[in-house]
């Protein structure tokens, strides 16, 4: 009976197995690039400002593009945005590879942060448009479990590369993942799979102008009582996400005196906990309840966090460090299928673009405001105390929001 029921379920999730496959050959590619890009620009620059201004560039970029994007996403289709932002993608690391100049770096960081959200987009929105409606969490833990694992193997792949080549060939290996899933794209998107969203790319459109950025933001938190708190939320975790990218590191070496190898295994267990715990956590939630996971997720987060800024030894530094990271997937399936119930199909992509907003956010202010605190303070711990207070306050915003409604109608 169990087996019986194991087998329904993964035909119900047969094509969010297709699309996660498919975002996770990308998400080699970004693995390589986020790993790369940094040491590359620094090779160039010998400036730590240098580097963190051209890699903040392209997250500005994305958080411009993210609601433009989103509405090309609703008035053009996902399948055909995809495509060409991984076909676009394929190209820029080939440009990247005959780049010298920081300048050029600078502009290609801001032309990469745009056809980055016309990937980002249309991927998510796909596994809203393939997720059962009563499996949306358990979809977006397979999703994540399975996309994880780019996360990881990327920095591996590109650090091999690095040692054995040079930083510079990791921009010919972008390419080539890029390659491989637009040719993968166009094995699963075909036929009866394309035409299932021709309906549901009509309806609600408006012309991608600047001018309607303030509407569309206004009809995002006009479109459920909880899509305010859901964007709040999102940015909390995003502002963790990247303090740990940034800061673990820095504070692994400054602090502990990890070498960068230590660092980069710490890295990559923190992104294996996240990945194992994705689909469990989702499966949990589909069983009793998003927002209660959500709620700890964020404590967990607080707690660990804290412990981690008041670190003493190396041990539990990293232990720390593995408990905030596990904290992720205990929030980010539950939000994105929030999202996913609240949003009507023929406002995904539009409604997407609004709410990845919030992830740019996150992206941009973690690391600034992080780095201020930590030169402020003398302690490269200190980012760390930044995440415990945006996290308690997630875990009060979580409550007030879910909470008082399950106890009002008795679930």
């Amino acid at each position: 009976m169990q087996l019986r029921t194991f087998e329904e379920k993964a035909k119900q999730l047969t094509k969010v197995f297709q699309a996660s496959i498919l975002s996770f050959i990308a998400i080699l590619a970004f693995g390589v690039y986020d790993f790369i890009l940094p040491i590359f620009t620094e090779s160039k620059s010998a400036s730590f400002a240098i580097v963190g201004l051209i890699v903040s560039l392209v997250y500005v970029a994305s958080l411009i593009a993210e609601i433009p994007t989103g509405l090309a996403v609703d008035k053009y289709g996902r399948v055909k945005m995809l495509a060409v932002a991984m076909t676009a993608m394929s190209l820029m690391g080939l440009v990247y590879f005959f780049t010298k100049d920081v300048v050029l770096l600078a502009m290609l960081s801001l032309v990469f942060g745009i056809i980055s959200v016309a990937f980002w987009i249309p991927s998510t929105v796909l596994i809203r448009d393939f997720s059962p409606r009563k499996m949306l969490c358990q979809a977006e833990g397979v999703y994540m479990s399975i996309t994880q694992v780019g996360w990881i193997l990327g920095p591996i792949i590109a650090g091999l590369i690095a040692v054995t080549l040079s930083e510079r060939y990791n921009f010919l290996l972008i390419s080539i993942f890029m390659f491989i899933a637009v040719l993968f794209s166009l094995v699963i998107f075909r036929g009866k799979t394309v035409s299932k969203f021709r309906e549901l790319e009509r309806g609600h459109k408006h012309k991608a102008r600047l001018s309607l950025l303030t509407t569309i933001f206004k009809e995002y938190i006009g479109v459920h009582k909880h899509a305010l708190p859901l964007y709040i939320l999102t940015f909390s975790a995003y502002v963790w996400i990247a303090i740990e990218w940034a800061f673990v590191s820095i504070a692994g070496i400054a602090r502990f005196g990890f070498s960068a190898e230590a660092v980069g295994f710490v890295l990559g267990a923190m992104m294996a906990v996240e990945g194992l715990l994705y689909y469990s956590s989702g499966f949990i939630m589909d069983k009793i309840g998003k927002r209660y996971i959500i709620t700890a997720g964020f404590l967990l987060l607080f707690t660990a966090t804290y412990f981690a800024f008041l670190s003493t030894s190396p041990a539990l530094f990293v232990m720390f460090a593995l408990l905030a990271a596990g904290s992720v997937s205990w929030i980010l399936p539950g939000t994105e299928a929030l999202l996913t119930e609240i949003v009507p199909a023929n406002m995904y992509g539009e409604m997407s673009g609004v709410f990845d907003t919030s992830k740019d956010f996150g992206m941009i202010v973690g690391p600034l405001a992080g780095g201020i605190l930590a030169m402020q303070l003398f302690n490269p711990l200190a980012p760390f105390l930044l995440v415990t207070v945006i996290s308690g306050m997630a875990a009060l915003v979580s409550g007030w929001a879910f909470w008082p409604e399950k106890k009002k109608h008795g679930k």
